[in-house]
């Protein structure tokens, strides 16, 4: 069985293809009605609980310990939770035991092993972001075909049944906690993605945020004293914002008139569709410039786009679409949504069969998907003139993949047989991630100006391998790569916490 999984920041959901080779979401294996996992765990000792049943739980506790939107700290390498049994867990691991909750929903509801899936990253991941997906996925034995953008899998089934020669996509990807925008361009023979961009800390998530802002105050004016929080007041009002921000979103709901129980004190809230558009509108305006880059960026115009596809469960707030045709009139009438929802894991699960092999049978589905870098990759070296620390951009951002690049660096005085370089990430030059640093060594020589090949390659997956050489014999050296500070071992103890848990009480 081949599967497709979008592993979201608040919702993860699974996919396949059914007998007539149509997209299907892969149902909870305890209850056939729910078609989706909410990305929160509870983990107590052995036993791991994911999904639908921490909801139930946090319903009779709502102090309960959980864990949410493990998605944006992966690749940070940092300790993320703290079981009852003082077990560390970081984020991959994490991620592995939702993964490991929606393989064995597959595998119940098709009586047959996973064989392989393709699983969605937002367009903006970085290498080390792509690269804890990936190690998630092995913590489990589960096979990963391959990994595709969140906006391109969109855009893979809108095409599916848009077909239509040569058309410029512009993808509106606003989930639960990224917001990411791709340009792609589709023909008969596939899809070729142009230009890509995105924010890793922006969703509903801080839509909910203002709304519990607005809730926050009205509860200090009705009360008269601050509010203190504790965990059970802290779940009540993110239930009660996100009731709410669901509810202003609803057409013809021009206020919300509700009470509300934070605590043992409730007030009467009364929140208008205006004012939560008002609270939204500044991280709304980010996706705007983000989207503007992203065409920039193409060498586009907003007249070159043919389609502004709206995807994920925030893009359906009404707000988003008027904002979006009042700052780009140009594009107004070419809003669509396509199963906003469902878009991602469903393209994910179309991706996964045409990598099978069968695309064939996939109603004629174009075959061809190729990518572009989604930063400059650079090192971060002095210039030997200046001494300045310079970011020297060895791959620039939206170069087509895959793609395979070389530069020659020179040792420093003193260097202990021994070259360390630090890799970085960035889209501007004012938010430059670290991808890690790369020690080299022992070298042939400890002479200072020894030349050292390192190479870059980028992968159909956007993320890299790299190797050094030392150009006089051709020879490959010896090197380690990673973020500094990172025990070598902490993956392999990882996978040992996962594969000693109990989910769910089933798996």
């Amino acid at each position: 069985m081949i599967i497709g999984i979008d592993l979201g920041t608040t919702y993860s959901l699974g996919a396949t293809l059914n007998i007539d080779h149509q997209p299907v979401l892969l149902p909870d294996n305890s209850d056939k009605n729910v078609l989706y996992t909410p990305s929160i765990l509870h983990i107590n000792g052995n036993n791991a609980f994911v999904g639908q049943s921490v909801l139930y739980m946090l319903e009779q506790n709502p102090d309960l310990n959980v864990i949410r939107f493990f998605k944006r700290y992966l690749g940070d390498n940092k300790e993320l939770y703290m079981d009852m049994q003082g077990e560390i867990w970081y984020p991959e691991a994490v991620a592995a035991l939702v993964l490991k909750k929606i393989k064995y929903d597959a595998e119940i509801y098709a009586s047959n092993p996973v064989e392989g899936a393709v699983i969605t990253v937002p367009a903006h991941f970085t290498d080390a972001q792509r690269k804890a997906i990936i190690n998630a996925a092995a913590m489990i034995g589960l096979p990963v075909m391959g990994l595709v953008e969140e906006p391109v899998a969109a855009a893979m089934h809108y095409g599916l049944s848009n077909r239509s020669a040569d058309r410029n996509i512009l993808v509106y990807d606003l989930g639960g906690g990224t917001f990411d925008t791709t340009i792609l361009n589709m023909n008969d023979k596939g899809f070729y993605v142009v230009s890509k961009d995105g924010i890793t800390d922006l969703g509903g998530k801080e839509f909910d945020e203002a709304v519990a802002e607005i809730i926050h105050q009205q509860f200090e004016q009705a009360t008269g004293k601050p509010l203190k929080f504790n965990g059970r007041k802290l779940q009540q009002l993110r239930a009660f914002s996100e009731e709410v921000k669901i509810e202003l979103s609803m057409p013809g709901v021009n206020y919300i008139k509700r009470v509300c129980l934070i605590g043992d004190e409730s007030i009467e809230v009364f929140i208008t569709r205006r004012e939560f558009e008002k609270a939204i509108t500044s991280q709304v305006e980010r996706t705007i410039k983000i989207l503007k880059r992203c065409i920039s960026s193409a060498g586009l115009h907003e007249q070159d786009i043919d389609v502004l596809l709206l995807v994920g469960g925030s893009s359906m707030i009404p707000f988003i679409r008027q904002y979006l045709a009042q700052k780009l009139p140009a594009l107004a009438d070419k809003i669509q949504y396509h199963e906003p929802m469902k878009a991602v894991v469903f393209g994910a699960a179309i991706y996964a069969r045409m990598l099978a092999g069968n695309g064939a049978m996939v109603a004629d589905m174009p075959s061809e998907l190729k990518g572009v870098t989604g930063y400059n990759l650079a090192v971060r070296a002095v210039d030997t003139d200046s001494g300045r620390t310079i970011l020297d951009i060895i791959i620039k951002k939206n170069r087509p993949l895959p793609l395979k690049a070389k530069k020659t660096y020179y040792t420093a005085p003193n260097n202990a047989g021994k070259m360390r370089i630090e890799l970085v990430q960035f889209i501007e030059e004012d938010d430059v991630k670290t991808m890690g640093v790369l020690n080299v060594g022992p070298l042939p020589s400890n002479e200072a100006n020894y030349p050292i090949e390192i190479t870059l390659e980028y992968t159909e997956d956007n993320t890299v391998i790299l190797q050094a050489y030392d150009p006089k014999t051709g020879r490959e050296l010896e090197k380690t790569f990673g973020k500094e500070g990172m025990g070598a071992n902490y993956l392999a103890a990882q996978k040992k916490l996962v594969q000693k848990a109990f989910i769910n009480n089933v798996i």
